[in-house]
């Protein structure tokens, strides 16, 4: 059981190169197994406007953001809700790299071991037309709303990842951890 602790995570930014955008939105999910241990989320002011097309996307706005705290201001609670702890996203390699660019901005450096389940839903159901978090959540029956946002998007993944646990075993998940990658600096 102690290496399945997980930090399901997602992340909004303001572009969707994530080595150019802003996090503007994050939240995680620690868990412990299948058992959920504690949540977090909170906006990020990201030191721009928010592109109108990310504002329709998100539902997100610079009149919401004006008084959310910078991120460095929520670093050392990321560090801490993740620290030993696997991170677990939908397009892992999108959120890792947004995180990682803000913590090197930050002086810091990010490196965590992932699991991501859109290339796990590849490997495991094989013949989806598609593998986006809503394909795969409707496929496994998965509730879906407020797609976008941080925590609702965080919630469908962990979900996603109950699912994965309960339908294939803990083996066959964690075959597909990646160890501990070295993270970008800005």
């Amino acid at each position: 059981m102690e290496r399945m602790k997980f930090a399901v995570l997602d992340v909004e930014t303001t572009e969707g190169d994530p080595t150019r955008g802003r996090v503007m939105e994050v939240a995680v999910l620690a868990l412990n197994g299948s058992e959920e241990r504690l949540r977090w989320d909170s906006l990020v002011h990201p030191r721009c406007r928010v592109p109108h097309f990310m504002q329709r996307l998100t539902g997100i706005d610079d009149r919401m953001l004006r008084d959310a705290p910078a991120f460095s201001g929520t670093v050392r609670t990321l560090e801490t809700l993740t620290q030993d702890r696997i991170i677990v996203a939908h397009n892992v390699r999108f959120d890792m790299t947004a995180l990682a660019h803000e913590f090197a901005r930050t002086g810091l450096v990010f490196e965590r071991s992932t699991l991501c389940t859109e290339r796990l839903g590849r490997r495991l159901v094989p013949n989806l037309e598609h593998y986006n978090l809503g394909s795969l959540c409707r496929y496994f029956g998965i509730s879906l709303v407020g797609a976008h946002r941080a925590m609702a998007d965080a919630e469908a993944t962990a979900e996603l990842l109950k699912q994965y646990l309960g339908h294939f075993g803990s083996d066959e998940v964690m075959a597909s951890v990646v160890p501990i990658t070295r993270a970008m600096r800005a």
